[in-house]
């Protein structure tokens, strides 16, 4: 089970983030308002996933309170920002966040957002190189069947990644066989194999 630091200093949306993972069996959710209590939390527990609002009411700001955490262990993060201005993404980038998303979002693309960061920690903590042709080969699929790709790469069962993605299990066990289809794969793992030595940072 995941253990996850939520950084939001906005009541209604950390509780809104909280019940959304919960309901969606990702884990223990600790919040923290502010870089005081962030930090607290991030130096009494180990946490998985980081997600961090950029812009918060306190005395640093997410990237700040982030960068100070990079420097004592390597954690998954994604950003949540209101604003794609570039000064910020700049100053994002160099935390070298796993993905971050733009507010307003849906759940459903909070949640894939989630799974990326998960898949490409994994990728860079494992030392997983790349295998070119596999990424040649993701031209091959829609943005779904990346998304599915993503999400069951993590762990996922078909009826959770059904869950996350708002769409039944029906829909996507027959993702499932196109996929294998497409890239004449037989068995699961194979796909995620295929997942984790491709170039997969986005899903559009």
């Amino acid at each position: 089970m995941l253990k996850i630091l939520l950084i939001e200093d906005e009541f209604i949306i950390a509780k809104d983030i909280k019940t959304l993972l919960k309901k969606n069996n990702y884990g223990l959710i600790d919040i923290a308002k502010n870089d005081i209590s962030a930090t607290k939390l991030f130096s009494e527990n180990d946490y998985d996933l980081i997600i961090s609002d950029i812009n918060l009411n306190s005395e640093k700001d997410g990237i700040e309170i982030i960068s100070e955490f990079s420097e004592i262990k390597s954690v998954p993060v994604v950003y949540l920002t209101a604003y794609s201005d570039l000064d910020i993404i700049n100053r994002a980038e160099k935390t070298m966040p796993f993905a971050y998303i733009l507010k307003p979002y849906n759940n459903y693309q909070l949640l894939t957002t989630i799974n990326l960061a998960l898949l490409n920690f994994n990728k860079y903590d494992s030392s997983i190189e790349e295998n070119s042709e596999n990424t040649i080969k993701l031209s091959l699929l829609t943005a779904r069947e990346k998304e599915i790709l993503i999400t069951l790469s993590t762990g996922k069962t078909s009826k959770e990644t059904a869950n996350v993605l708002n769409i039944s299990t029906n829909t996507v066990e027959q993702h499932k066989k196109n996929i294998k289809k497409k890239l004449d794969f037989k068995t699961i793992g194979e796909l995620i194999n295929f997942t984790m030595s491709s170039k997969l940072f986005k899903i559009s």
